[in-house]
C-alpha cells in the first residue's frame, strides 16, 4: 500500500532570514551602524575572523564538495577518523625505555617514541624493541646521532627476526634544515647534511617501504611563539624545499611524498587548531599540485601532532592536564595521523608512572569513551570553521609566495627573517600574557598562593639556543615565584604586601580581590585588612608590611591617603604605599605619599619584575 503522506523539511514553516535583515537586527542589538568591529575577532595569529557567518559565505569555497580521503584533503586523507596513540618514551636507557614502552602499549598505546641516543648496535636496538611486535606497533625514533647508521641496525634486526618489511612502520624524526633552524648553524656542512639525507631517504624507500623517512618541523615555529600563518608559511616552505633539493637524485617524487610526514604542535584556541590542520593538508597538497598536478593525489600531509610547549605552565600544573585534553580533542577532530601527549608535568619534571599514565589516558578516553573517532571531519560544512580554514589558507600561501620569491625557505632562514619574523609575533603574545590580556590561569590569573615549586623542579629550565627561541609564554612568571621561594628558603619569610580596605564595600572588595591576585603573582604573601576603620591603624599595618595598597572607591582615596601620610611625616616613618586605581592626574596623590597606581592597565609582570628587584637586590 503506497504511503500518501508528505514528508516536509524541518523549519519549513519558518521564512528564510536574508543576510541585510540580519545585520539590521545586529546593529540594532549592537546600537552601531557598524557592529562587526565589535564583533570582529583579532585572533592575534596573523589573520582575523568576522563576528557573521551565512551560508552564501561558503558559495567560493570550492574543496567543500571533496569527501574524505579526497584531494585537496581538507577533510582528511583517511576515510575513517582512526589516529595512533603515541607514548613517549623520553628515557633514554634502552631497559628502562623498553620496560616503559611495553607497559605503555599493555595500556593502549599503539605508537611508541623511542629516545635513540643510546643505540648504537643491532644488539641495543633488539634490547630497545624487547616483547614488542613492530609489525603491529608503529615506531617513532628520535634523537638518534647517526640515522643512517640506525636504520642499518634496523635492517638487520627485522632480518635476523624474520619480519615482513613492508609490515613495519617506522617515523624518523629527520630534517634537513632542524639543526640550523635551532641552533643558527649546520651541525656538519649543507652540502654534507644533504647527502646523508639524500642516502637515508633512498635507503628507507628500499627497506622500510611504508615508512616515512622525513619529518617536517613545524613544531620548532610554534614553539618558538610563531603565529598560525608563520607556523604553517614557514612548514610549507620547507616542505618544498626538500622536494626540491631531494628530487631528482634518482628519487622519484611518488615515492619521495610517500616518506613525507608533518611533526606539528598543537596549540590552545580549539577551532584554530582545527581549521590549522585542516589547512595544512589543503596547502601541501595544493602546493604539490603545482609543482606536479600528475601526482596530486600523493600528496596526502602525514601529521604527528604533539602537545604544545609554549602554553604550558609550572605552576598550578594540573591545568596543563585541561590544556592537553582540549589539545587533544582538536588534533583528533581535525583528522591527523598520530597524537603525542606530553606529560602535565614535563615543563620541570622527569617522566614519572603517574604522569604518563595520565597522558595516554586522555587520549584512551577521547577515542573510546567520547568517540571522536568514529566520524570524520566533524567540522565539515560548519560555517564558522569552513571559512576559518579557508582564511588560514589564504594568509598562509600569500606569505608562503613571499618566500618562495625571496628565494624559498633556506635563502629566507639565512637571511634571519625566520628568526626576526617568529622574535616580533612571540614579543606581542609575552606582551599579551604579561598584560593580562591573555589569561593564564594559575600563573598571570588566580595562581594559587599555598603552591610551591622550587622543590619540584628537576629540569634545567633555560634551554635557548642562537637559532629559535623554544620556550613557554609563562617563564618569565615562573622565574619570579621561583625567585620569591628562593628568598624565602634563605630568609624564612616572603615579602608581606598589605591590603587596607575601607570605605564603600562594594569599590574596596573588587579592587582587594584585583590586587591580592596581581601580587599573588610573584608569590608575595598578601594580607588584609577588609574594613579599616582608623588611621592609626592603617599606619600600624603599613608599618608591618613590606608594602602596602589603599583599597576603596575614587572619592575616598585622597583624604584617607594625605591624613596617613601626615602621620608617617609627624612620626619619622617613610612605609611605601600604593593605590588600586587609575587616575589621569596623580600629582596631588604623590604630593602625600603616593608612590604608584596599580589598575587593569599596570604592566603585571614589568611591575613585579620591579618589586622583586627592591626586595631581593636592596
Amino acid at each position: 500500500m503506497q504511503d500518501n503522506k508528505q514528508t516536509k523539511k524541518l523549519f519549513s514553516e519558518f521564512d528564510p532570514v536574508s543576510t541585510e535583515a540580519w545585520m539590521e537586527r545586529v546593529k540594532a542589538d549592537y546600537k552601531t551602524d557598524d557592529p562587526l568591529s565589535k564583533i570582529n575577532w583579532k585572533t592575534g595569529e596573523g589573520f582575523d575572523i568576522s563576528g557573521i557567518f551565512r551560508q552564501e559565505d561558503l558559495k567560493d569555497l570550492g574543496y567543500l564538495n571533496s569527501l574524505p580521503g579526497e584531494f585537496p584533503y581538507t577533510r582528511g586523507t583517511k576515510t575513517d577518523n582512526d589516529w595512533k596513540v603515541n607514548g613517549i618514551i623520553t628515557e633514554s636507557d634502552i631497559a628502562t625505555a623498553n620496560q616503559t614502552a611495553v607497559k605503555a602499549i599493555c595500556r593502549g598505546a599503539n605508537s611508541i617514541e623511542f629516545n635513540c641516543k643510546n643505540v648504537n648496535s643491532t644488539e641495543d636496538l633488539t634490547k630497545l624493541f624487547k616483547d614488542i611486535s613492530i609489525e603491529v606497533t608503529q615506531i617513532v625514533l628520535v634523537k638518534a646521532d647517526d640515522f643512517n647508521a640506525l636504520l642499518g641496525f634496523i635492517s638487520q634486526y627485522i632480518t635476523d627476526n624474520k619480519i615482513d618489511a613492508n609490515k613495519v612502520n617506522f617515523v624518523f624524526n629527520t630534517d634537513l634544515f632542524e639543526f640550523r633552524t635551532k641552533n643558527g648553524q649546520y651541525k656538519k656542512s649543507f652540502d654534507d647534511t644533504l647527502v646523508n639525507q639524500i642516502k637515508f631517504v633512498k635507503d628507507v624507500i628500499k627497506l622500510l617501504p611504508n615508512s616515512k623517512a622525513i619529518s617536517i618541523k613545524g613544531d620548532l615555529f610554534h614553539n618558538s611563539g610563531a603565529t598560525v600563518v608563520q607556523e604553517l608559511a614557514y612548514t610549507l616552505s620547507s616542505a618544498i624545499e626538500h622536494v626540491e633539493l631531494l628530487n631528482g637524485n634518482d628519487l622519484s617524487l611518488e615515492k619521495l611524498l610517500k616518506t613525507f610526514s608533518f611533526r606539528m604542535a598543537i596549540g590552545s584556541s580549539y577551532f584554530i587548531e582545527i581549521a590549522k590542520f585542516r589547512a595544512l593538508r589543503y596547502l601541501f597538497a595544493k602546493a604539490i599540485e603545482s609543482y606536479n598536478a600528475d601526482l596530486k593525489h600523493e600528496a596526502k600531509a602525514y601529521v604527528l601532532a604533539q602537545s604544545s610547549r609554549w602554553n604550558k605552565s609550572i605552576f598550578d600544573p594540573y591545568v596543563n592536564m585541561l590544556r592537553t585534553t582540549t589539545e587533544t580533542m582538536a588534533a583528533s577532530t581535525a583528522g591527523v595521523d598520530i597524537i603525542s601527549v606530553d606529560n602535565f608535568d614535563e615543563a620541570y619534571q622527569n617522566d614519572s608512572v603517574f604522569s604518563r599514565r595520565i597522558s595516554q589516558n586522555q587520549q584512551i578516553v577521547i577515542k573510546e569513551e567520547a568517540h571522536f573517532d568514529k566520524v570524520v571531519d566533524i567540522a565539515g560544512g560548519s560555517y564558522y570553521l569552513e571559512n576559518m580554514t579557508d582564511t588560514i589558507i589564504e594568509n598562509v600561501w600569500n606569505l608562503f609566495m613571499e618566500i618562495e620569491e625571496f628565494g624559498g625557505y633556506s635563502k629566507y632562514m639565512e637571511a634571519d627573517k625566520i628568526k626576526s619574523e617568529i622574535e616580533q609575533s612571540a614579543d606581542k603574545k609575552l606582551l599579551n600574557v604579561a598584560t593580562r590580556r591573555l589569561n593564564v590561569l594559575g600563573t598571570n590569573q588566580f595562581p594559587n598562593q599555598g603552591e610551591f615549586m622550587l622543590e619540584e623542579i628537576k629540569k634545567n629550565l633555560n634551554d635557548n639556543t642562537a637559532g629559535l627561541s623554544l620556550r613557554r609564554a609563562t617563564e618569565e612568571f615562573d622565574t619570579l615565584r621561583l625567585e620569591t621561594e628562593a628568598w624565602e628558603k634563605a630568609n624564612g619569610k616572603r615579602p608581606v604586601i598589605q591590603l587596607i580596605s575601607f570605605g564603600n564595600v562594594a569599590m574596596r572588595k573588587a579592587r582587594a580581590g584585583f590586587i591580592s591576585n596581581f601580587f599573588a603573582c610573584a608569590g608575595y604573601e598578601v594580607k588584609e585588612e577588609e574594613n579599616c576603620k582608623t588611621i592609626e591603624q592603617a599606619r600600624e599595618l603599613a608599618n608591618n608590611a613590606d608594602l602596602s595598597i589603599l583599597c576603596s572607591s575614587d572619592d575616598e582615596y585622597l583624604e584617607f591617603a594625605t591624613k596617613m601620610n601626615e602621620l608617617f611625616v609627624a612620626n619619622g616613618e617613610k612605609p611605601e604605599v600604593l593605590i588600586a586605581g587609575f587616575f589621569k592626574n596623580t600629582d596631588a596623590y604623590k604630593a602625600v605619599g603616593i608612590s604608584d597606581f596599580i589598575h587593569v592597565r599596570t604592566n603585571v609582570l614589568e611591575c613585579l619584575k620591579s618589586y622583586n628587584n627592591k626586595f631581593y637586590q636592596s
